[in-house]
């Protein structure tokens, strides 16, 4: 790796060199990619700065004044005296100046509230958090090469993206994440956890942390749909089905997942909304959707019936 980048390579052993031969190609495609973000945010941003210059010179200066009182409407309409070309040169000016005002606003009414009802309110969930025990899995723990090669591919199906999060999900069981307290059991903090751990093993993934855990949060939400219970690993869902048939849970569990990803477009994006209106409660269409399957094949997989239905879902192709 290049040192301007700030990333250090994973430590040298057994294998490196078949290691770096599947690493830096990965490494060096997130590096580009993340330079492309900064060129492309300086370029709107030096967009911005000629559009905003052009803006001053038109006013003689009075955007400057503007800009720095709060971006008075008023005053903005009343200089341009009604010439509709003038007041369309100003829309887009107008536009930020309104979604300023009323962004200080809402923050004005909100803030106290924070404070108060909901500090307290994000207090007791996270008590509530800390008296859930953690998860177990019967995968062991996955190795660095399994998790880069998942990412890798995890772009080629539904299947391939959530067996990604759930190694991540899976690794969770196996690093240290819990909560640093001081002398008087006030929390101060908390283990580095799988961010440590990438930063660490797979430094190019802790540059893309925040997507990481966005797989994460998918395979987590799809155990949520499914109802598959700990320490069952997703992966007994999402492989293909063998001759020999799992337990009961997961064949029910197989036949929600073929429902939910029936439809759904190629990209993880649109499996992640998926998944997302699945578990939200105030999408009722969805969560009576979601309701109507789970009773559905409650019902008609039962012990005597599972073969049948699992040979039946072997013979499916869309299994995403």
């Amino acid at each position: 790796m290049q040192r301007e980048t700030g990333i250090s390579r994973p430590a040298a052993g057994d294998g490196l060199a078949a290691w770096l031969a599947r690493y830096e190609p990965v490494e060096r495609e997130i590096i580009e990619a993340h330079e492309r973000r900064l060129a492309n945010r300086a370029r709107r941003r030096a967009e911005a700065a000629e559009d905003f210059a052009g803006l001053c010179e038109a006013t003689e200066g009075l955007a400057v004044v503007w800009r720095r009182e709060g971006w008075s409407m008023r005053e903005m309409v009343r200089w341009a005296d009604g010439d509709v070309l003038t007041l369309l040169t100003l829309a887009r000016w107008l536009r930020v100046g309104a979604t300023k005002y009323i962004d200080r606003a809402q923050s004005r009414l909100r803030r106290p509230l924070y404070y108060a009802r909901e500090r307290a309110r994000r207090e007791a969930l996270a008590e509530e958090r800390r008296r859930v025990g953690g998860r177990r899995t019967t995968n062991p723990c996955p190795a660095r090469e399994e998790i880069l090669d998942a990412w890798i591919h995890r772009r080629d199906s539904h299947a391939a993206a959530v067996r990604f999060g759930s190694l991540v999900h899976d690794l969770e069981c196996y690093v240290d994440n819990s909560l640093l307290r001081d002398g008087n059991g006030a929390i101060v903090g908390r283990r580095g956890g799988v961010k440590a751990w990438l930063q660490v093993n797979i430094p190019a993934l802790y540059v893309r942390y925040t997507t990481v855990m966005r797989y994460k949060a998918m395979a987590k939400k799809l155990r949520q749909v499914v109802d598959l219970a700990d320490p069952v690993p997703a992966e007994a869902v999402l492989a293909e089905p063998q001759a020999e048939v799992p337990d009961l849970e997961v064949v029910r569990a197989k036949a929600v997942w073929l429902e939910v990803v029936k439809g759904v477009r190629g990209s993880s994006t649109a499996l992640m909304e998926r998944l997302d209106a699945l578990t939200d409660p105030e999408r009722m269409e969805d969560a009576n959707m979601l309701a109507g399957w789970r009773a559905k094949y409650g019902n008609e997989i039962t012990e005597r019936m599972k073969l049948w239905w699992w040979r039946r879902m072997a013979r499916r192709r869309d299994v995403g």
